[in-house]
């Protein structure tokens, strides 16, 4: 059965419902079962939709009439987040903290998924979350009608268990038997405010910035990740500490909150001090602390000594020495080499443009550090370059130091060690950048700390998903990105989210009734999924389930 269109002598189109059939020959045949109309008329949309009052189909044209599409949410992000939150053992610690505030009068796990998620999406204020970003995420997992003082109370209790949560998550699905050692990378940076004033609190305060902006107040975060970059807890401390007094908190936290075995610590040489180093054998812990070798002029000759050099490869080398009873290993990299002449040269050259400038621009050479050094005075009004020292600096290109208390661990090892530092540099790129924990825009001390332990969360989630990319070896789809890349590279969270933030929960309403449907999962978006163990949702979603059902 089917629709045949006929023309009579004017030129008038018809439609007919006609059937095929076999005559008595066996030839087939068609015969018109019903006449329904002339083109242009209404009668067959009619005809379909009282039939479609009895069955449940649909023309194109009926449904045009009938859908009705309003909105889209926000779904990518929140399917990997609520997967991390699972695995990851943040769902059991908010938990276990809300039965402990009976009283609270909202999800507390909600909230802190839906600030968290925003972080994701598009970071910003809590304000912006409670009057925006709540209301585009999928309301299937997402409660979109949180109030601003929920928001700031969440904070305030994350603030009250930061310790708890730290070591929960520390602790959470970890073999006690199989954890003899942990190492302990750590660094430290600053994060500003929007604010010039440092009137409440004692976190809030002018100091040395990592940003460059002296002109706005500013706390110490000291952060500790694994050699794989996840990150382990974290401290505030006022914008003006110097980084050396953190040294003793991380030591005692890694002792007393974790009650780890044996633990190594790793530092680059910002840190480096006698007194850092003490400390840190008071609490039974081992270093590995980058060493500032300048310093020690007396063993220069030991130290800058080519000859001694073992090769790793053919561009690193390195040799063993001691200082007071303490390894210490010296290498030397062509890469670094490279830098350093390079970042010498660069100074040199802008001394010599202030040679010939005023004497405004004399005395900054008189007094600034980096220029200081290679400049002499040839008499009372000339300042020449001193190329004797030039010459010296030069021969230090590509050197660097690492000084430690282990004793059975290998040079290579204990240089490899050091490398993985930038683990914690790329955790706060990833703070300050994708998950914007700056500037802050909270004033009390509580709500600083429960901001921060939210980024710290956020982070966590992020590093976790980083390592499964990892250790499934995902490449980056090209096809799925505008940018033209010629080699390939592994896949990374920033770039999956960006894919996953397209994919989105539509309701559909078709006759007073409403749907959920998703849109498509490709690509590297299916790919991030796939690395966290997360099946895609089916195409209709169900609005109540939570996302272990979907």
């Amino acid at each position: 059965m089917f629709i045949k269109t006929t023309r009579n002598a004017s030129g008038q189109t018809y439609y007919h419902l006609v059937e095929s059939y076999r005559d008595d020959d066996g030839k087939s045949r068609h015969r018109t079962l019903l006449s329904l109309g002339r083109k242009g008329e209404d009668q067959i949309d009619n005809l379909l939709e009282a039939i479609a009052k009895h069955r449940d189909i649909l023309t194109a044209a009926e449904m045009a009439k009938a859908i009705d599409v309003k909105d889209t949410y926000i779904l990518g992000p929140l399917l990997v987040l609520e997967r991390q939150f699972e695995s990851s053992g943040i769902d059991k610690v908010l938990d276990n903290i809300a039965k402990r505030h009976p009283k609270l009068g909202f999800d507390l796990r909600q909230a802190v998924f839906t600030m968290v998620a925003a972080r994701f999406v598009r970071p910003g204020s809590k304000l912006k979350i409670f009057e925006h970003e709540q209301k585009r995420l999928y309301p299937g997992l997402v409660n979109g009608d949180l109030e601003l003082h929920q928001l700031y109370r969440t904070l305030d209790i994350l603030c009250e268990h930061k310790d708890e949560i730290e070591h929960d998550l520390f602790w959470h699905d970890r073999d006690l038997l199989a954890q003899p050692v942990d190492v302990v990378l750590y660094d430290l940076t600053t994060l500003r405010f929007e604010s010039t004033v440092n009137v409440e609190g004692t976190l809030r305060r002018f100091g040395y910035s990592k940003e460059m902006r002296s002109d706005c107040t500013q706390v110490v975060l000291g952060l500790m990740v694994t050699p794989e970059g996840i990150p382990l807890g974290f401290e505030v401390y006022p914008g003006n500490t110097f980084e050396g007094v953190t040294v003793k908190d991380i030591a005692m936290k890694m002792r007393d909150k974790f009650k780890v075995r044996r633990f190594i610590f790793v530092a680059d040489r910002g840190l480096f001090s006698a007194n850092n180093l003490d400390v840190l054998r008071e609490q039974n812990g081992e270093f590995i602390v980058g060493m500032k070798l300048g310093v020690f002029r007396d063993k220069h000759d030991i130290y800058y000594d080519g000859s001694k050099l073992k090769w790793l490869n053919d561009d690193l080398g390195y040799h063993e020495t001691e200082h007071k009873g303490d390894r210490v290993i010296v290498t030397w990299s062509k890469v670094r080499a490279k830098r350093d002449q390079k970042s010498r040269e660069d100074v040199v050259n802008k001394i010599r443009k202030k040679l010939i400038g005023d004497g405004t621009a004399l005395k900054k050479l008189a007094t600034h550090s980096s220029y200081r050094k290679y400049v002499k005075e040839e008499s009372k009004a000339k300042l020449v370059l001193d190329e004797v020292a030039i010459a010296e600096e030069a021969k230090r290109d590509g050197y660097f130091g690492i000084i430690t208390n282990i004793k059975d661990m290998k040079a290579e090892d204990v240089v490899a060690n050091y490398k993985t530092l930038w683990e914690v540099e790329d955790a706060f790129g990833e703070l300050k950048g994708t998950l914007k924990a700056r500037p802050v825009f909270h004033w009390s001390d509580d709500r600083i700390i429960g901001h921060l332990t939210l980024c710290f969360m956020a982070y966590l989630c992020e590093a976790l998903m980083t390592k499964s990319l990892r250790d499934k070896g995902f490449i980056l789809d090209t096809a799925a990105t505008k940018k033209k890349i010629i080699e390939q590279r592994p896949l990374t969270v920033v770039e999956a989210m960006r894919e996953l933030n397209e994919v989105r929960a539509i309701p559909v309403t078709l006759r007073g009734k409403t749907t959920w449907v998703r849109t498509d999962i490709a690509g590297n978006a299916n790919k991030l999924l796939a690395a966290v163990g997360r099946k895609p949702p089916p195409k209709v979603l169900n609005l109540l389930a939570r996302s272990s059902d979907l």
